[in-house]
């Protein structure tokens, strides 16, 4: 009888561990589809919003900006008062961030839907918490489904958009995600419990008001730098008080106990040096995401470039990108093992830099447009999956989770600015006589992106710390996979 008892637990236990890895995994594919949905309507976005070229490299500066400061805020709550209440509170913030973004037809109310959404980038800390709280010995399994949803969500969002971008009202394109992400609220409302561990301590609030202050005057001055003179009062003023807000920041954070962003960890065992690699490298890779897709919707006969692709031909030109980043990640651990953390990360940065020299040589082949981004996607997807474990191994063992999360912030701050720094070499440089994003401005932030590669090729072996790091299997760390439209190249 007893034995019968088991068994019948056994079961329903398992049934409850499919329900919730279930749920769980349908949100993070929901979260992957609505990031990816913005790249192939890129050019759509500019007709709908009379937004240019500059205007649109915000549309993921805005969103990276965001998730900076919501994603610790978010993840130090779930911890304060549960995982599974945080995604749900998440989710539903993220869903109104998609309507708003749908109904947009301004590019300030556009703008601040991507700023809402910001919060989607909460999803798989909170929920690798749960899984790890709830799963058990499965828990590995099932944090590497939820990794391999955001790979499925975020192609077939690509293709999803480009093709419905081809046919239907644009608003009801960007309705899709929104409605996605509500389901998976549903799901997870009926089939995933709460997390029975509550953490101590408080938000650092007074930190993040800072870096969210510190960061958007920052931003924002380098935004409208060209247009409104770079030494205006205007800019010359928010410089000086974003500046000073993170002077303040650091000093804060170095001073709390619970930090939002623990400083200290920089200058601990060669930390700080891998992540300043990071935010060289995640310049290029997130900073630059709208940039070729773009460039693939410009049409020659009226800019001089471009191949004039509609929503559906720009999402094909995205996907290899994609598909060719999780190869990387997966074959990454194998070339570790084959030729050792300093020839694989060298190599990566060779194939991105050789993409972007590409890009500018071939700028009118197609064919070769389309197979460098599958060549860049692959040196991206090793050099991020080798080069978080680093970071994590470098640390101390009790500060290993924190390392990560430093890891993904330096590389979301790298993208903001990264993006930042590209809307506004799009605003300064136009084509005679328009407001049109020159040829050469996308030379130059090309040009750009591959030298901050080759910066990392060349710094890397300047770093002591190879080989006290020890070589990580997959899935020992999650590093969260470049999809959407703030990662396309």
């Amino acid at each position: 009888m007893s034995l019968q008892r088991s068994k019948k637990n056994t079961g329903r236990a398992g049934t409850g561990l499919v329900a919730l890895v279930g749920g769980l995994a349908f949100s993070e594919f929901g979260s992957a589809y609505m990031q990816s949905v913005y790249g192939p309507l890129l050019s759509q976005l500019g007709v709908r919003l009379h937004a240019d070229a500059a205007q649109l490299n915000w549309i993921s500066a805005s969103y990276l900006l965001s998730s900076v400061i919501l994603i610790p805020v978010l993840a130090k709550l779930g911890d304060l008062y549960g995982h599974k209440r945080m995604v749900m509170i998440s989710l539903a913030i993220v869903t109104v961030g998609a309507v708003i973004a749908a109904f947009a037809t301004s590019f300030p109310v556009f703008i601040a839907g991507m700023l809402v959404q910001g919060a989607v980038g909460a999803l798989l800390p909170l929920e690798m918490a749960i899984v790890r709280d709830r799963a058990g010995k499965h828990a590995s399994k099932g944090i590497g489904l939820l990794v391999g949803c955001l790979g499925a969500g975020g192609v077939a969002g690509i293709l999803a958009s480009g093709y419905m971008g081809t046919f239907l009202d644009l608003t009801w394109v960007l309705l899709a995600p929104g409605v996605v992400v509500f389901i998976s609220l549903v799901l997870i409302i009926f089939t995933v419990p709460e997390t029975t561990v509550r953490g101590e301590g408080r938000v650092d609030w007074k930190g993040a008001a800072l870096l969210a202050l510190g960061l958007a005057l920052t931003l924002y001055a380098i935004m409208n730098g060209n247009s409104w003179g770079w030494l205006s009062p205007a800019i010359l003023g928010m410089f000086i008080v974003g500046i000073g807000a993170l002077i303040v920041f650091v000093r804060v954070e170095k001073e709390v106990s619970l930090p939002l962003i623990d400083i200290s960890l920089v200058t601990r065992g060669g930390v700080g040096y891998f992540l300043i690699l990071m935010l060289l490298f995640g310049a290029q890779q997130l900073g630059s995401g709208p940039i070729a897709s773009l460039f693939a919707a410009s049409k020659p006969g009226k800019v001089g470039y471009g191949f004039g692709l509609d929503s559906l031909g720009v999402s094909l030109t995205i996907v290899p990108w994609v598909l060719m980043s999780m190869v990387g990640s997966f074959i990454g651990y194998h070339l570790v093992r084959r030729f050792g953390q300093l020839t694989t990360l060298i190599s990566s940065n060779v194939l991105v830099v050789l993409k972007f020299a590409l890009l500018i040589a071939f700028s009118t082949n197609l064919p070769m447009f389309i197979a460098v981004q599958g060549l860049g996607g692959l040196g991206v997807g090793v050099f991020t999956a080798v080069l978080p474990a680093i970071v994590v191994q470098l640390a101390p063992m009790s500060a290993s989770g924190i390392a990560g999360a430093m890891y993904n912030t330096t590389r979301t701050l790298a993208g903001a600015v990264g993006g930042a720094v590209f809307a506004g070499i799009m605003g300064a440089m136009f084509v005679s006589g328009t407001k049109i994003a020159s040829l050469e401005s996308f030379y130059v932030i090309w040009g750009i992106c591959g030298a901050l590669s080759l910066a990392v090729a060349i710094l890397l072996p300047f770093s002591k710390r190879f080989g006290t790091a020890q070589t990580m299997l997959p899935g020992d760390t999650v590093n969260e996979p470049d999809l959407g439209y703030a990662t396309k190249n």
